[in-house]
């Protein structure tokens, strides 16, 4: 599916802007597992090595030479030490696979800066090219005095609770895109993560999303690409035309 100059990776959490040659992610929530073992819930050590063979995939299919990680790339507010070495191997993989790297400050990414620059990257707080706006999604747009026409955000976890004929229920992530007004268009990305939880955007009130933009505009509008590993990529209609 191709939506404001970018297209979707069938089967991947992910989107591409072949002008642009750069490929974004978000919410990949390295170090999850350590935390909610620390919890009590047991969770085997799994996702580092699973992204960077599906982000290797990535680059080999569209052939990008530039990644943008859309916020909350590590999971913790602290950083344990395990952590801390899950984001160096992470890092010093982004940096052998492409030509350049660009990292956004999600709201989990708390004491990220001293460990991107150590890998000589910089931790931006939201990046602006061709007119379009990448930014996490915690912040209200009025923070950002730059000029753009459409907005790549994260943060949501955007995913769409589907039923069966049978009453059946599954949960599936999914690309939000449309337009928000005139002359300002919006997509949000699902979490890259396998573990992290979705927002059921076609179950849930305003009120209750965790981007500003989204508890300003509404959803029932935009509309959907699920994005499924196993099963692939799943095109529907506008929010509010979804049961």
């Amino acid at each position: 599916m191709k939506f404001q100059g970018f297209k979707t990776v069938e089967g991947k959490p992910a989107i591409f802007h072949e002008e642009m040659d750069l490929l974004v992610i978000a919410d990949l929530h390295l170090g999850l597992e350590g935390s909610m073992t620390s919890k009590g819930s047991y969770v085997p050590k799994f996702q580092l090595d699973d992204i960077k063979e599906e982000i290797q995939e990535l680059q080999d299919e569209t052939q990008a030479s530039r990644i943008l990680v859309n916020g909350d790339l590590k999971n913790q507010y602290s950083t344990s030490y395990t952590e801390k070495q899950e984001l160096d191997e992470f890092l010093e993989f982004l940096q052998e696979t492409f030509e350049e790297v660009i990292l956004i400050k999600g709201n989990h990414d708390t004491i990220l800066d001293n460990t991107a620059e150590k890998h000589g990257l910089e931790l931006k707080d939201y990046f602006v090219e061709n007119d379009i706006l990448f930014t996490h999604g915690h912040m209200k747009l009025g923070n950002f005095d730059e000029e753009y026409d459409t907005v790549v955000m994260g943060h949501e976890h955007p995913a769409l609770a589907l039923t069966d004929d049978v009453g059946v229920k599954e949960k599936v992530s999914c690309v939000l895109y449309g337009e928000l007004e005139e002359d300002l268009s919006l997509i949000v990305l699902p979490a890259y993560s396998k573990i992290s939880n979705g927002s059921e955007v076609n179950n849930m009130p305003r009120s209750e999303f965790l981007c500003p933009v989204l508890r300003e505009y509404g959803v029932d509008g935009l509309k959907a690409t699920a994005v499924s590993r196993e099963a692939g990529n799943f095109e529907f209609p506008e929010i509010s035309k979804i049961n």
